[in-house]
């Protein structure tokens, strides 16, 4: 099964509809939970899924009455700090059903061992999502229609329910769909939905198979044995400019910050104060998408080469860390998060991927006749061969023995 991603870009009102039907779901989630947790703490055996279903859809009522009941005597804002806006009734069956039916099973895992002990969800937690029916979603080329965005049945009014996609033509039409949901992250709304493996999207991949690959990470490049050079965004004019953009908008969160504790006045009331924690997330969001389009691009060409095996080296990120001057571009560039989607790639492609040992001399080593340069340092960036007189990049020396590293050993 193949999976689509596709950023969404509603209006006010369907973001803030989207929004709220996110807040429910977690609150039905914490309702269920608080029911399943008792059952533990008393020492019974859960009930069925189904039982649990019916006990929730009698709690709907009653806490919609509740919600009513509260709301008495308070403004619009103030039902909507408290989340008191919505009722259950608003909200789409079938995504309160199915988060009943993942809490259950979240429970289920902790009790095979497969998970931890379920955790209550928060209202102002980063990632939210619930889910819509497969059979009542629908594509088209720049738009998707989902389910109960607005209560009313009117033609003028169904309208809201049309969500536009940022992407055209990206999700295949009049295909069966597989557990679709619409996730929070932030600011940002995504649709995400999978279809089955003939209609996802190929790649060009050539026929001119290469035997072995050697991969080297840098902070400012990825090297590769064959010659390819591939320099990293880190350090470059756009990453400094969002990097100068962040530290001045949290010298001003600070001075907001003491400003509100001093007038002994609750932060959610300074909107200014908010509108730059969201400013300073989304100019986060813009670093990492930087760093994670370049290493999928990198990615991407790999595997287009079709090699049989990929060797990379493991590296030892804990104790790079302790280096103080190079530890905030290390952190940046997030060669962990490389070598965890290569590893994706490779098991789709079968193409067999081999990490190397971290203490391994590869960029000491010479490349041509294996003599090995101990007073290396960091500034030297072209190696040369006190032996044989090799001249070659540091970088690409170092590939070219993570290439051949087996034979070495056997040798």
């Amino acid at each position: 099964m193949y999976t689509y991603k596709v950023l969404l870009h509603p209006n006010n009102k369907q973001r803030s509809k989207i929004r709220k039907t996110a807040n429910k779901c977690i609150e039905c989630q914490n309702i269920v939970f608080d029911y399943l947790s008792a059952y533990i703490k008393e020492k019974k055996k859960i009930p069925d899924v189904y039982t649990v279903r019916r006990w929730f859809t009698m709690q709907k009522e009653q806490k919609d009455k509740e919600t009513i009941k509260a709301r008495e005597g308070l403004t619009k804002k103030q039902q909507r700090e408290k989340h008191l806006d919505v009722l259950f009734y608003d909200v789409s069956n079938d995504a309160l059903k199915q988060t009943v039916k993942d809490t259950y099973n979240s429970f289920i895992k902790y009790f095979k061992k497969l998970n931890d002990y379920p955790i209550r969800k928060k209202y102002k937690s980063y990632k939210k999502s619930f889910y819509v029916d497969p059979i009542k979603i629908k594509f088209s080329d720049k738009y998707v229609k989902l389910e109960k965005i607005t209560t009313s049945k009117k033609e003028s009014k169904q309208k809201m329910n049309i969500v536009r996609m940022v992407e055209r033509n990206r999700i295949p039409q009049g295909v069966k769909y597989y557990n679709p949901r619409v996730v929070i992250e932030g600011e940002r709304i995504w649709i995400c939905v999978g279809v089955d493996d003939e209609n996802k999207p190929r790649k060009e991949i050539n026929n001119a198979i290469s035997e072995e690959i050697g991969i080297d990470i840098n902070i400012h490049s990825i090297n590769i044995s064959n010659g390819d050079e591939y320099k990293t965004p880190i350090g470059t004019k756009k990453i400094r400019r969002i990097e100068k953009s962040i530290k001045r908008i949290n010298r001003k969160i600070s001075k907001q910050e003491l400003f509100a504790k001093n007038i002994f006045k609750p932060k959610r009331k300074y909107k200014n104060l908010i509108k730059n924690y969201k400013r300073v997330n989304k100019k986060k969001r813009r670093l990492t998408n930087i760093i994670e389009g370049f290493q999928e691009g990198v990615i991407n060409k790999i595997i287009q080469a079709n090699p049989k095996m990929i060797n990379i080296e493991d590296l030892d990120i804990k104790e790079m860390l302790q280096n103080h001057k190079l530890a905030k571009n290390i952190q940046m560039s997030s060669w962990r998060k490389f070598t965890n989607k290569l590893k994706e790639k490779c098991d789709k492609y079968k193409i067999t991927l081999n990490e190397i040992d971290k203490y391994y001399p590869s960029s000491q080593r010479c490349s041509k006749c294996g003599n090995i340069k101990k007073e290396l340092t960091l500034k030297d960036r072209i190696y040369k061969c006190e032996k044989c007189g090799l001249i070659i990049k540091r970088d690409l020396n170092a590939a070219i023995n993570i290439r051949d590293y087996k034979q070495i050993i056997k040798a």
